[in-house]
């Protein structure tokens, strides 16, 4: 009788095909099942949009690839993210078309939970409703080996996004900073540059349009306060030529200072103007300290003009010393900021790699999936038999958090049985006393009284423990638990894929009512039969 296998595709390539792959499962036709709202078929994964609609492409393209030449294949798709019901009706059509040419099997090992229950629900529905046999529809699923949090792949996606953001923007920063904003700072520093040419020119009495004068290309300096074109200004340059001329016949005699000690005060301005050409960057630290140009040029000044003491040689200096304070300050912003965005650069660029590799690692688990598996595991036998009352609670605790110790899991039922012994307790005191029953009488206790609470909650987690290694053995020999090795602490337990399963094809309120509270009155029962002993 022909077989046909439906493969429901989520984001998991390696546990759809290993069935197929390993020959564990026959089939002479296979079907992808897939989302409607997947992108259609054949669709270049890249083109698709960044995320859940990528990754699901590429899946879809791999798992093609890799089945291609098994027989028949083509795609089947249902409303995954549709209500229950819809999803429900159509699966239940798909079954009865498939089973229409002869025997199914189901691969839910990459379904989402509410997928695997409508096909849960539809099996059961067309073989209790003697349209089909029991042996005609077969659901398994692929243990995961290696199952990455999905929730936590989303985070890392977020996060990679985050970092290319943070990246950009602190490149932009970064160009501002060295470009507008440190045109911006500097803007003092060039007008005290400027400020120092005028004084230098107004006490050598030169005009400031001589030939290697550089003031011209300076914007915001004190030009307006030169007055050469007038002819109080001509006095003033006239007077200044001829004291110096004055100066050198009186002092000819006297020993001249060092050329090098006296460098052409107008050349070393020039080479601070061109200094902080250069150096206008306000995240980069200073290359070459202009500080000995401003000595040397106080050197120069103090050697021509430092036997004067008139306003034009006063202002000089204390035009120079202006313009050494706006050097400190704008040296000491340079200092700090330059620190400051040193180490954010180094570790933006850090990040920026990692964030790097961890794009390729995302693109490579949307290329081939998120988990991987070995051999399947039939769901038929077990998935939805019933379990026992401690069996059940165990695994519904275990599929409700983290993987846990025996210890730390018999701690956690006794406090799930503990807080339903307290909402009983709350409902039965609302009621009058004559009402109560032995059970509801217990449960007021505990509702009302913390400390017999706590002593209840710890004789039960330690009259658990023998009848937990039972219950745990019986759900590892099922297929529901499983045991993960730690380097250090206790081996922890977890549901595997069938738990998970079984747990999300559970309405959980239906659950507390009977399968908690029959264990609960048990354990009750337990408890009173100890104490009256």
């Amino acid at each position: 009788m022909p077989t046909t296998h439906l493969s429901v595709l989520g984001l998991d390539v390696q546990r759809v095909v290993t069935p197929l792959e390993a020959g564990d499962v026959d089939a002479d036709r296979v079907r992808l099942v897939r989302d409607e709202a997947d992108p259609e078929q054949g669709r270049d994964p890249d083109d698709c949009a960044p995320g859940a609609p990528r990754a699901s492409a590429h899946a879809a393209k791999a798992v093609s690839e890799r089945l291609a030449g098994r027989g028949t294949l083509d795609e089947a798709r249902l409303p995954f993210t549709g209500s229950f019901e819809e999803l429900y009706a159509a699966t239940t059509d798909l079954l009865r078309e498939a089973a229409a040419d002869g025997d199914v099997r189901v691969n839910l090992a990459g379904a989402p939970p509410q997928v695997a229950a409508a096909f849960y629900a539809a099996r059961t529905a067309l073989v209790d409703g003697g349209e089909l046999d029991r042996g005609t529809v077969s659901l398994l699923t692929v243990p995961a080996t290696d199952r990455p949090d999905l929730a936590a792949i989303d985070d890392l996606r977020a996060l990679v996004s985050d970092v290319e953001t943070a990246s950009d923007a602190f490149a932009e920063f970064r160009r501002v900073a060295d470009g507008p904003a440190a045109a911006d700072v500097a803007r003092q520093l060039r007008i005290a540059l400027s400020d120092l040419r005028d004084a230098l020119a107004e006490a050598s009495g030169e005009s400031r349009s001589r030939p290697n004068s550089r003031a011209g290309r300076t914007a915001g300096a004190r030009g307006a306060r030169s007055n050469g074109d007038s002819p109080l200004g001509a006095m003033s340059s006239y007077v200044g030529r001829a004291r110096e001329q004055l100066a050198d016949l009186v002092e000819s005699e006297a020993p001249r200072p060092d050329p090098e000690d006296t460098r052409d005060p107008n050349a070393v301005l020039d080479a601070l103007d061109a200094w902080l050409d250069d150096e206008s960057r306000l995240l980069a630290s200073v290359e070459e300290n202009p500080g000995e140009l401003v000595a040397r040029f106080r050197t120069s000044c103090e050697a021509r003009f430092g036997k004067f003491e008139d306003r034009a040689t006063i202002e000089l200096f204390e035009s120079l010393d202006r313009f050494e304070a706006h050097l400190d300050a704008y040296l000491d912003a340079r200092a700090q900021l330059s620190a400051a965005a040193g180490p954010v650069a180094e570790r933006t660029t850090d990040l920026t790699e990692r964030a790097a590799e961890a794009a390729t690692s995302l693109s490579e688990l949307d290329e081939a999936g998120h988990a991987t598996g070995e051999s399947p595991l039939e769901l038929d036998g077990h998935a939805l038999s019933p379990l026992g009352d401690l069996e059940a609670t165990i695994l519904s605790v275990l599929a409700g958090g983290p993987p846990r110790s025996r210890q730390r899991t018999r701690r956690a039922v006794a406090a799930e049985l503990r807080e339903r012994a307290e909402h009983h307790g709350i409902v039965a005191g609302a009621r009058d006393e004559e009402t109560w029953s032995a059970f509801d009488s217990f449960c007021v206790g505990v509702a009302r009284d913390s400390v017999t609470g706590d002593r209840f909650e710890k004789r039960l987690s330690n009259a658990l423990a023998p009848r937990l290694d039972v219950a745990v053995e019986g759900l590892t020999a099922n297929g529901f638990v499983t045991t993960r090795e730690r380097e250090r602490g206790r081996d922890a337990l977890e549901p595997t894929d069938a738990g998970r399963l079984w747990t999300s094809t559970t309405d959980w309120e239906s659950f507390r009512e009977t399968v908690v509270d029959d264990l609960l009155r048990d354990c009750v029962e337990r408890d009173e039969g100890v104490a009256d002993a």
